[in-house]
C-alpha cells in the first residue's frame, strides 16, 4: 500500500526526531520530500499510457493534452480503441519528439504509405514524473511502496540541510551541532544518491511468445 503526502511527511519527522515539528515545520518537510520526489523520478520516471483521438491529419502531432509528459516510448497507429486488440499490435517503426516553443509535438517520421487522419485513434506509451497524493495537488501516489523509505533518506538530507543552512549565524550553545548537522545531512544526500543509481531502468522478465509447447513425436525432441 503506497502512502499519502501526511503520512510519509509523518515518518519523515520521526527520522529527524522531530515528531512534534519543533525544529521542522511541515513547510520545511514538504519541500524535501518535493526536491527528493523530483530526484527519485529523474532516476526512475514513471510511465504511463493514453488514446488520443486525432484533431486533424498529418505526420505532426501536437501532445498539449497530455500532462507531464518528459519522453514519448511507444507509438501505436491506427488503433481502434472499441475493436478487439490486434497482436502484434500496430507500433510505428519510427517517431521522435520534438519541442515547438516548449510544447511537445510527436513527429511520425517512419515512411509510412498514409498518415494519420482527423478522427484516428493514436496509442501513446510515454513517462512522466512521479506523484505523491495531496502533495502539489496529486491524486495518487506513483512511488513503489518498497521505494518510499530510500525516498525518506534523500527527505531527510534536504531537510537537514536546510536547516544547517537556516542556523548560519545563529549563536549556538554546542559550537559542534551545525557541523554535525551539516555532515549528518551529506551522509544521508550521498546514501541517496547512491540507492539512485541502482534504481537505472532496465530490461523487465521476459517470456516465450508462444508457450514452449509440446513435442508431437520422438523426432521433435531434443
Amino acid at each position: 500500500m503506497t502512502s499519502t503526502l501526511a503520512q510519509l511527511r509523518t515518518r519523515l519527522a520521526a527520522r529527524l526526531v522531530d515528531a512534534g515539528n519543533a525544529v521542522f515545520a511541515t513547510t520545511t518537510l514538504d519541500e524535501a520530500i518535493r526536491t527528493a520526489l523530483a530526484e527519485y523520478s529523474a532516476a526512475l520516471p514513471a510511465t504511463a499510457e493514453t488514446v488520443l483521438t486525432l484533431p486533424g491529419a498529418g505526420r505532426e502531432i501536437a501532445l498539449d493534452g497530455v500532462a507531464d509528459l518528459w519522453a514519448v516510448l511507444d507509438v501505436w497507429w491506427p488503433y481502434d480503441s472499441l475493436a478487439a486488440e490486434a497482436w502484434p499490435p500496430p507500433r510505428v517503426p519510427g517517431f521522435r519528439l520534438a519541442w515547438d516553443d516548449a510544447r511537445p509535438v510527436l513527429v511520425l517520421s517512419a515512411r509510412l504509405a498514409a498518415q494519420p487522419q482527423s478522427g484516428d485513434e493514436l496509442r501513446l506509451w510515454y513517462t512522466r514524473p512521479h506523484t505523491l497524493q495531496d502533495l502539489d495537488s496529486a491524486a495518487v501516489t506513483s512511488v513503489f511502496a518498497a521505494h518510499e523509505t530510500g525516498l525518506l533518506t534523500g527527505a531527510a538530507g534536504y531537510a537537514a540541510a536546510g536547516q544547517h543552512l537556516n542556523q548560519a549565524g545563529s549563536v549556538r550553545l554546542d559550537p559542534h551541532e551545525s557541523a554535525d548537522l551539516s555532515g549528518w545531512a551529506a551522509t544521508r544526500l550521498r546514501v541517496f544518491a547512491e540507492w539512485l543509481g541502482t534504481l537505472k531502468p532496465g530490461p523487465g522478465p521476459t517470456g516465450e511468445p508462444y508457450g514452449a509447447g509440446w513435442p508431437m513425436d520422438k523426432w521433435e525432441t531434443r
